[in-house]
């Protein structure tokens, strides 16, 4: 008879290890490799991970109310009283157990399970008393729950009366079993949790240590009173507060020490006395004066290119500000000077637009090279060997500035517009292409960024903001219409063709056969027809695409520049960079597809001039149903810090930055929105405590060190074993 073969995975009891936060998941009392293998999925693979999966909310279970005081929508301690309890047989094997109960009045609630485990169905006798907990649906008469967190009143673990942690779901592992094995990791490791924070941090801020932290989280203490409760569902107790302190103190540790090695790189400077002749030259040649905050910004520019150590600068500029007048006078100095300039746009028609206004802003003669991907090999042939001469020229393009076989001659200044459309790799790469230093970056964007993103995803880059408009521009006025007044916006659009101004149309997609998909959708190319056709067949109507070839586009854009289009219908692909004075008509079309930054984008494409203008946000839906929140903040304001900030509250900073930037810096409890104060708290005692002790060689900082070499060594052990 053939042997049986033994497990492969060592049975729980024939392990011996040093208890550690470091300790497989799957010895945590109670879960076991079965369990285990179910917590990797999110990540969860030693005990420090399953200690570190905080609650996302709580649940105030210190009141029990009866049914005529539950809000339905909202979470409820019930004490029920069984009436009846049926079980069904559904298809595919499973089986429903409906159980009808009422309260102390005679109200009744219905409460479903889908999935059962043995024997659970028979607890529900007639008559039996037991405590419900969950989220009530329904209205009046038919209330219901599914599945409800149960108490029967014999049981010891009550955990009715308290304040309870709910987590983020598991698949496969139930909230009340997550909790089992959380609150077990707590007594068999809490002791392994060693404080990492600096003393002198504790004292300031009076936080509570590590390890009361780590247990309160978890299981807020009993007898909680009011504010207490109310301090715990807002993650406003002293033991929250000190866990997110935490994460922002040790993420901003890493972006400042990032920064404080970027400034110790070496640069070429520019002379002081030669850079404020050549600026003061440019200004004067300007067909217009400088606003106060671009002069501002200038200032703090020539402040950084004197010194001996890389710019590394981001410049905020809310839409038709006049972040690229500072740019290319900021690359005039550099050209003054025997450097190169680089300028790198997210599009072909921004950097097309960059060449129109250095030849308006600089004058002719200066040197300018395009390097776009469109070139042909002949056209590339011709200019790469010009761009790696050390020769003072600027070089205008997209993504083709990376390309390996472009070499700079001199390069002195990197110039990076639209930076959200470029990774933080693709801008090293570039600041790595000057020869002798490192290249000084300039950062720009349109898309105002909430400060606590700034001092996040940013946090390595100095800042600086212009939020003036030039003097002149007209403020732009807002609509927000239905399906049912297009007659009269279309009325208004032509008014305003025949006064000799030009109008935009945006769509959200290009083709027919795209809009299958959504068939409420309108195409842009056959909306364009129906507008030429059937609106205003008097005027002349154009399209602009992403799909059209680059030629089509910058031919398109360039008779609508010229007025030989009255009426541009396009996809986003104007949200950036479009520079047509006389337009003062925006219609966005389905615009509650658009978030709130691209809404801002596309709305300042217009007001660029000295007529007055007007945006419409046409929106599809019907009378009956409500408008996104969104877009009654674009009718509100203009200003585009504030739309960032309500940008950041509605979509959350993964959506705001993308998925993968924002997975950079993921939190398990901070929240950049919620906890704005304590990050700026913590990068304020992380900028002293490197200006005071950059080494951490002081006492009261070994703890953080500390932290710091366990970390690195844990990372070069992934690195080693991945």
């Amino acid at each position: 008879m053939p042997q049986k073969a033994k497990s492969l995975t060592p049975s729980l009891k024939s392990v011996t290890f040093e208890r550690s936060l470091e300790t497989p998941v799957q010895y945590v009392k109670g879960v076991g490799p079965r369990i285990a293998s179910l917590l990797q999925t999110r990540g969860l693979t030693t005990v420090g991970d399953l200690l570190a999966w905080y609650p996302r909310r709580y649940e105030d279970r210190t009141k029990v109310k009866t049914l005529s005081e539950v809000q339905p929508g909202g979470h409820a301690v019930l004490k029920l009283t069984v009436g009846t309890a049926i079980a069904k047989n559904l298809r595919q094997g499973r089986r429903l157990l409906e159980v009808r109960a009422h309260d102390d009045d005679r109200r009744w609630i219905s409460l479903k399970w889908f999935h059962m485990y043995g024997g659970f169905s028979d607890k529900f006798k007639p008559g039996v008393t037991f405590y419900a907990m969950g989220l009530v649906k329904g209205a009046d008469a038919r209330l219901e729950m599914t599945h409800p967190e149960i108490q029967f009143q014999l049981e010891s673990d009550s955990r009715v009366g308290r304040v309870i942690p709910v987590y983020s779901e598991v698949d496969g592992v139930t909230s009340k079993a997550l909790q089992g094995m959380i609150e077990r990791a707590i007594e068999g490791y809490l002791e392994c949790v060693i404080e990492e924070l600096p003393e002198w941090v504790l004292r300031k801020h009076q936080l509570p240590g590590a390890r009361v932290a780590m247990r309160e989280i978890h299981f807020p203490p009993e007898g909680l009173q009011g504010a207490e409760r109310v301090d715990f569902e807002s993650f406003r107790n002293p033991a929250q507060l000190r866990l997110i302190y935490e994460e922002f103190f040790k993420f901003e540790y890493l972006v400042l020490k990032r920064r404080f090695k970027l400034d110790q790189e070496r640069a070429l400077p520019l002379d002081r006395a030669k850079s404020e002749e050549s600026l003061h030259r440019a200004l004067e040649g300007l067909p217009f004066r400088l606003t106060g905050g671009q002069l501002e910004t200038m200032r703090e520019i020539m402040a950084d290119i004197c010194r001996p150590h890389p710019m590394n600068r981001m410049l905020q500029a809310d839409v038709g500000a006049g972040k690229t007048a500072v740019a290319l006078i900021t690359a005039k100095l550099f050209l003054d000077q025997g450097f190169q300039a680089a300028i790198m746009a997210p599009t072909e028609i921004l950097a097309e637009q960059h060449l129109k206004s250095a030849r308006r802003l600089l004058g002719p003669d200066v040197p300018v090279h395009m390097l776009l991907g469109k070139l042909t090999a002949a056209e590339r042939r011709l200019v790469l060997p010009e761009v790696a001469k050390a020769v003072p020229s600027l070089v205008i393009g997209t993504h083709a500035i990376l390309q390996d076989p472009i070499q700079f001659g001199c390069l002195g200044l990197v110039v990076i517009d639209e930076q959200h459309r470029f990774g933080v790799d693709q801008r090293r790469i570039l600041r790595e292409k000057a020869k002798e230093a490192a290249a000084h970056t300039l950062i720009m964007t349109a898309t105002p960024i909430p400060r606590t993103l700034a001092l996040t995803a940013y946090g390595d880059l100095s800042t600086s903001i212009i939020r003036e408009r030039p003097p002149g521009r007209q403020p732009i006025r807002t609509k927000l219409i239905r399906k049912s007044d297009e007659r009269n916006m279309h009325e208004f659009v032509r008014a305003e063709l025949k006064s000799g101004r030009q109008a935009y149309f945006i769509f959200p997609l290009v083709e027919d056969s795209e809009a299958e998909k959504f068939q409420h959708l309108m195409s842009a190319t056959a909306e364009a027809e129906r507008l030429a056709n059937d609106v205003f067949p008097e005027f002349r109507v154009g399209v602009l695409h992403g799909r059209m070839s680059g030629e089509d586009k910058a031919s398109a854009m360039e008779k609508f520049s010229r007025r030989e289009i009255d009426v541009l219908v396009s996809t986003t692909v104007v949200e950036v960079g479009v520079d047509v004075p006389n337009a003062t008509v925006m219609v966005v079309h389905e615009a509650e597809r658009f978030g709130l930054s691209q809404l801002h984008q596309l709305r300042g494409r217009i007001g660029r001039g000295v007529h007055a203008s007007t945006c419409f946000l046409m929106t599809g839906r019907p009378p009956f149903i409500p408008t996104p929140d969104r877009l009654e903040v674009m009718v509100e304001t203009e200003d585009g810090f504030q739309i960032a900030e309500a940008d950041l509250k509605l979509r959350g900073p993964g959506e705001f930055l993308g998925t993968r930037q924002a997975g950079e810096m993921s939190f398990r409890v901070a929240d950049l929105v919620r906890d704005q104060e304590l990050l700026v708290r913590a990068r304020e005692d992380v900028e002293l405590m490197i200006q005071d002790d950059p080494e951490l060689i002081k006492p009261e900082n070994r703890a953080f060190r500390g932290y710091l070499e366990r970390s690195g060594k844990r990372a070069g052990e992934r690195l080693r074993t991945s």
